[in-house]
């Protein structure tokens, strides 16, 4: 039985950037010839559409881009009809570019190296899950033309990605859920109990909704670290946009709910305290 595998992957840069990111993603392709003098200057919104397009004869109507656009010879592969991709300005004036599938194979960090390269290496990050708990999972950065691992949440990256932080679901039966993830993190040695992977969840959305929620704040430091020429602030600030949208916090109330509820009844379920780990 093949596993699943999810990823989501996130950059930012301007709308040139996000014109050029398009372009690639064409030419990966050959469904649009850069050199065509002939072909008039599209905008961002008509080359998204183009893309879409295209994803959509490829892999239905719900797909929005395709795996091969990401470099021009992949190692990885998606399920056409899970491919997303959301481009929207952000409230600073930047631009996020959002791209999430699910797969059959493991997450190819490859095939997005050769994209943040060729993209002149904006900042990147990728989310990514396999349904095997054992496998990897985690989180991977692309900066300066190379890649490097994240292991702080991988608990966490599970929950979301493969269980959705058992939305959907009554508390009693997301417990019972959990109960089998338990068995398998006793299995697997894993440093975390299941009280500990629901809370890292929480704390980590209300971190991010913190250093991100008050988009003038954002805004008002972007531009004051840009003005001092405080590089390492500006990118620390662009990583945390980034791994924002890679969390989904514009529904952070909504997964915070869930969560705080799934945690009481594993509490009240299993009395794990509040505090082991």
């Amino acid at each position: 039985m093949a596993t699943l595998n999810r990823a989501r992957v996130c950059t930012i840069g301007s709308q040139e950037d996000m014109v050029r990111l398009c372009r690639l993603l064409l030419d990966h392709c050959q469904w649009f010839d850069e050199e065509d003098d002939d072909h008039p200057d599209l905008s961002l919104e008509q080359l998204i559409a183009l893309i879409g397009k295209h994803a959509r004869l490829e892999g239905g109507d719900e797909s929005t881009f395709c795996y091969p656009m990401v470099t021009a010879h992949p190692y990885g592969d998606a399920v056409a009809s899970t491919c997303r991709m959301t481009i929207r300005r952000h409230p600073t004036g930047l631009y996020l570019a959002l791209f999430s599938y699910d797969s059959e194979t493991p997450f190819q960090y490859e095939d997005w190296l050769n994209l943040h390269r060729e993209v002149k290496m904006l900042p990147m990050m990728a989310l990514y899950a396999n349904d095997d708990f054992g496998l990897e999972k985690g989180a991977k950065l692309f900066v300066g033309g190379r890649v490097g691992d994240d292991w702080d949440r991988m608990g966490e990256a599970f929950l979301y990605l493969i269980a959705g932080y058992e939305e959907g679901y009554p508390p009693e039966e997301a417990v019972s859920r959990l109960r089998k993830l338990r068995k398998t993190l006793e299995r697997e040695d894993f440093d975390m109990t299941i009280g500990g992977i629901l809370r890292g969840c929480m704390e980590n959305l209300e971190q991010l909704s913190e250093d991100v929620s008050d988009e003038d704040a954002v805004a008002a430091d972007m531009q004051t670290f840009r003005q001092e020429k405080d590089y390492e602030s500006l990118f620390h600030l662009y990583m945390r946009i980034i791994e924002a949208e890679l969390w989904d916090i514009q529904h952070v109330d909504r997964h915070l709910a869930c969560l705080e509820a799934t945690y009481d009844a594993w509490v009240d379920a299993e009395g794990e305290d509040e505090d082991e780990d």
